[in-house]
């Protein structure tokens, strides 16, 4: 990381930029061009090791890719605001908090997994919990992507 005066080590605040956070970018690779999309997602920490979880239909682009090449990047980021001011253009600068890093993705097969995966992302988009899912488990891919390595950094306007 270039900006060290940047970087975010603390596991609390890595935790805040994501609890805020409701989307993340997750890059793949089809036939050697990048193709990246916007996913709802929720998280856990395991060890150390940042959990991210999604779903998704059970066919489609992003299913094919990634059952052909399952490394992935991911960017969770949180707008803050423009800062500068004047007629200087170069003072002008932008305050954001991310967190993104390389990971692989694995597709959860058990009931139990599954639930687990759809009951984080739904806590964290809502905040709620108790969620039914009558539509049948069947009939969704829920995925892991594991972040072993991850950064953070932050622009606060300081």
């Amino acid at each position: 990381m270039r900006r060290l005066d940047r970087q975010i080590t603390d596991l609390n605040e890595i935790s805040d930029i994501l609890n805020k956070a409701k989307i993340m970018h997750m890059a793949m690779v089809e036939n050697g061009l990048p193709y990246v999309l916007p996913l709802n997602f929720g998280y856990e920490f395991e060890n150390g090791v940042l959990a991210l979880y999604f779903h998704s239909a059970n066919e489609g682009r992003k299913i094919n890719i990634l059952r052909g090449n399952p490394l992935v990047f991911c960017e969770i980021d949180m707008e803050g605001g423009l800062l500068g001011q004047g007629s200087n253009a170069c003072i002008y600068g932008y305050a954001f908090s991310s967190v993104m890093g390389p990971g692989k993705v694995s597709f959860l097969e058990s009931h139990e997994e599954k639930m687990h995966a759809l009951d984080i992302i739904m806590k964290h988009q809502t905040g709620r919990e108790g969620f039914e899912y009558k539509g049948g488990l069947a009939n969704v891919a829920v995925c892991k992507v594991t972040l072993e390595s991850f950064s953070a950094k932050a622009n606060r306007g300081e």
